[in-house]
């Protein structure tokens, strides 16, 4: 297998998939407006990165270590990768949302689903970096650790999932102490990118509110 460096995939086979299915899904809606073929491409994509993803969600901590490292070879790339998507979808969105003439009940619908996917497909995301950053082997073995969860010592996706979706709709981390700079990194850059998203729904709810 190629890798970029040692013991690192290029990147998890299930982010593959996503990048796959949107460059092979969005040309083939092309008949449409470039835009609802951005938004439907990725709805696709996502969704079908979301399915993958339920396999995991079952696992314990000694399966998570496992494969800690595989599923979040080059996490920095790959939130690179989400960060540039999510921003294409949101100017889709923007420039359906800013079209003349009101807006026909299947361009709203799509900006709906698009706009939960994308919701739904970012925090998960974050949810998955938390996890594998937690538990990917520090200097001597030991988890990295990064999250102090009350009365959990091996949190589950579970836990990362609360974690992560809370932080991306209240941008604070409720009963979770952050106790490594890495991981306030990582809480930084999702705030920053829910915040964004939050603005793209509010003008999304005002237009379709005045039009």
């Amino acid at each position: 297998m190629n890798r970029i460096r040692s013991g690192s995939p290029i990147f998890p086979w299930r982010y593959g998939m996503f990048l796959t299915f949107l460059a092979t899904i969005a040309p083939l809606a092309l008949g449409l407006p470039w835009h609802q073929a951005v938004m439907a491409g990725f709805d696709i994509a996502a969704v079908a990165f979301m399915l993958s993803v339920t396999s995991l969600i079952r696992a314990d901590a000694a399966a998570m270590r496992r494969k800690a490292a595989a599923n979040d070879a080059n996490r920095e790339l790959m939130l690179l990768i989400t960060a540039i998507v999510s921003l294409v979808v949101l100017v889709a969105v923007g420039v359906a949302v800013g079209e003349q003439g009101g807006h026909k009940g299947g361009t709203v619908a799509l900006l709906l689903i698009t706009l939960l996917v994308a919701w739904l497909f970012s925090n998960l995301v974050y949810a998955m970096h938390y996890a594998h950053i937690f538990y990917r082997a520090g200097p001597q073995g030991e988890d990295s650790g990064g999250l102090d969860f009350p009365d959990t010592q091996e949190p589950g996706y579970w836990d990362f999932l609360y974690f992560a979706f809370t932080l991306g709709m209240t941008f604070q981390t409720s009963d979770v102490s952050v106790t490594s700079s890495i991981m306030r990194r990582t809480a930084l850059f999702q705030s920053l990118a829910a915040f964004l998203f939050n603005l793209g729904i509010l003008a999304f709810t005002i237009n379709v509110l005045g039009g």
